[in-house]
């Protein structure tokens, strides 16, 4: 890797925006915050920029520095109280974050040509964008254009089949009416071709994509000693919100198809664990699968992680799986359909299975069949356990961070070739 400790790094400013920053609204407000901690890390000229619902966590129980909020106005309150034009809440935002991070450069005497402003979130490739004509304006990693396989649209709730069905017309509304990401001067890129396409349509340059990964894992989790397997270990692990779209109906089912006796423990709550429950019950495996509940202490949960042959997760819907990044992170091989964010993340039959999507029964028949490979054959799952380790190597927060900020002082040196306003 070029070495980031450059004078042109040196002088950098990183502004970075997203409307949620915390340990508690969710993956993608999760993500934001560790950007923001791990690039201080490396770079101490960084500031966030965010929406003021996340003041008392970062400031009273983070005690982090270096934050400005964007405050509500009557119009984020009439967006709000409107709920159908809620959708417009996010383009508020960022105008208002854009324009307050030009406030911040005025303010503090800034030169603009040597400021970053990277949105970090949202990461959907639809939202309109804004940028700043005064400074480098870079977005991403930017995911999506992920929707229900075929087999499962007959589920989609009406809010999933409207957004599938109207994804690439709004993308061309996008590229005449909103051309914040046509103007970007960089874009990365976390969702492999589907969201490319996606960006291409609503006018993203294509010389401006950088791909990366979607989400990195913290060093304490990858300095943790790995999972080593020995022998035969039948005991298999899946964590997360139970909602539908996480397929653990699918694990369950494909219990009663194994030739071994696979147990099943389940980390998690939602609105589909009285279903799972009493699927368990229907198919009388109430003496192979437990229901775990949250673990109060990550931590804990990774402790856990030594007991298992694997992770099973069967995901759907999920643009990147930060579930699947962690268990490779930790040495536990995983099973996974062949579809949306664990797909990029796998390398099939050599860190873990992936399933396609064909049918419900083809699935569990095929999940079956890897549960029981996996679960009698040690030295397979040894294998898997040290090539998912090396793996997850390259998506180590530290090492992300010094790609990124390589990726700035090229930013900051070559501005001027390729800006257009």
């Amino acid at each position: 890797m070029r070495s980031v400790i450059t004078q042109e790094s040196r002088g950098l400013t990183i502004l970075l925006v997203a409307p949620n920053v915390s340990e508690q609204m969710g993956g993608e407000a999760i993500k934001a915050l560790q950007i923001f901690q791990e690039l201080r890390k490396l770079h101490p000229n960084t500031i966030q920029i965010t929406h003021a619902r996340n003041e008392r966590e970062l400031n009273d129980r983070l005690k982090l520095n270096n934050v400005y909020y964007v405050r509500d106005n009557w119009v984020a309150l009439f967006l709000w109280n409107s709920v159908i034009l809620r959708w417009f809440l996010n383009f508020w935002f960022c105008r208002r974050a854009v324009k307050l991070a030009e406030q911040i450069v005025d303010e503090q005497n800034l030169p603009a040509d040597r400021v970053i402003l990277h949105q970090t979130e949202p990461n959907s490739p639809v939202l309109p964008r804004i940028v700043s004509r005064k400074l480098v304006n870079v977005f991403g990693p930017i995911n999506g254009d992920i929707h229900y396989p075929k087999a499962f649209r007959r589920h989609e709730n009406l809010k999933d089949k409207l957004r599938r069905i109207l994804h690439a017309p709004v993308q061309r509304i996008n590229r005449v009416l909103f051309r914040g990401i046509a103007k970007a001067d960089l874009v990365l890129l976390a969702g492999g071709e589907r969201t490319r396409n996606s960006l291409l349509r609503a006018g993203c340059r294509p010389e401006r994509m950088v791909s990366c990964i979607d989400c990195g894992v913290k060093d304490a989790i990858l300095d943790r000693p790995r999972v080593q397997h020995l022998g035969e270990n039948y005991r298999f692990i899946h964590f997360g919100r139970l909602v539908f779209q996480k397929g653990t109906f699918l694990i369950i089912e494909s219990l009663r198809k194994t030739k071994h006796k696979v147990c099943l423990d389940i980390v998690g709550k939602g609105p589909e664990l009285d279903h799972c429950q009493r699927l368990v019950r229907e198919l009388g495996l109430e003496n192979r699968v437990r229901f775990l509940g949250w673990y109060t202490n990550h931590a804990e949960l990774l402790d856990s992680f030594k007991y298992y042959r694997g992770v099973v997760f069967p995901s759907f819907q999920d643009a990147n799986g930060i579930v699947v990044q962690e268990a490779m992170a930790v040495g536990l091989p995983t099973i996974c359909l062949d579809w949306g964010g664990p797909q990029l993340l796998i390398d099939n039959e050599k860190t873990g299975f992936l399933i396609e999507p064909l049918s419900k029964d083809y699935i569990t028949d095929k999940m079956a069949s890897c549960l029981d490979q996996l679960g009698q054959d040690g030295v397979l799952a040894e294998n898997m356990s040290k090539l998912a380790r090396e793996e997850a190597e390259s998506w180590r927060w530290s090492n992300v961070m010094k790609e990124w900020m390589v990726l700035y002082a090229e930013l900051r040196n070559g501005r001027n070739a390729h800006w257009t306003k």
